[in-house]
């Protein structure tokens, strides 16, 4: 291996590197942006906030790492659909952690949890935007093209759907008990934000469904986006 070869490969091992790095920095921030709405913990919630900034400059710096190593290396076939692909995902894994914290914003506003009979379908929610996110990640981690087809798949169908329907019904029944006098203003405000956080958790599963597309596009070089045929 010629030093050229070697540079690429060091660059494209620290270019994975910073991916997985951001991947596990955006997984913190949702699951501490759920867990601080779940418990209306202000500090966790602030954390999240805080923390986006780290997620934006991992963002940048693997851009620019990604764009040194096209025009320094010129890398061809699956090294450079690794390289097209970490310029896609890491705008999803950046939007993932704009989602966080917007959830955590939500939970800073509101200062206390939703009504019980809405988060249990918000629950639901956030646990099916929490475990396909990390499955995206682990697909992306070991490579295999197989279960990234079976996650984008299960992002196309209407799980997501029905999920984020089932949550918004919940929280239109809780508006609609609003009394005509005393409390409605404040039922009003904790329904309009939870509606912005089940968007959020909507936006989190397409997204996740997003990074196993481009696992899929590094391994088989084939983009899947909008194909029915596969």
């Amino acid at each position: 291996m010629n030093g050229k070869e070697t540079q690429l490969q060091q660059m494209l091992t620290r270019l994975r590197t910073r991916l997985l790095v951001m991947s596990a920095s955006v997984e913190i921030a949702v699951d501490e942006a759920c867990a601080a709405l779940v418990e209306g913990n202000m500090g966790r919630a602030l954390a999240v906030v805080d923390g986006d900034e780290v997620i934006n400059d991992l963002e940048n710096e693997i851009d620019d790492l990604a764009l040194a190593l096209l025009a320094r290396n010129q890398p061809v076939a699956q090294d450079l659909r690794f390289v097209v692909a970490s310029l896609r995902m890491v705008i999803d894994l950046e939007r993932i952690g704009d989602e966080a914290a917007s959830i955590a914003e939500r939970a800073l506003i509101l200062d206390s949890p939703l009504p019980p009979a809405v988060m249990d379908t918000v629950n639901a929610l956030m646990y099916l935007a929490s475990s396909m996110y990390k499955n995206a990640v682990e697909v992306f981690r070991s490579g295999d093209a197989e279960q990234a087809l079976k996650l984008c798949r299960s992002g196309q169908d209407d799980e997501i759907t029905q999920q984020e329907v089932t949550a918004l019904q919940s929280l239109m029944d809780y508006l609609y008990t609003i009394p005509e006098q005393g409390g409605g203003i404040r039922k009003s405000y904790a329904g309009m934000h939870g509606i912005l956080i089940c968007r959020a958790l909507s936006r989190i599963c397409r997204r996740a469904s997003n990074i196993a597309e481009h696992t899929y596009f590094i391994t088989k070089g084939l983009n899947i986006n909008h194909r029915k045929d596969v």
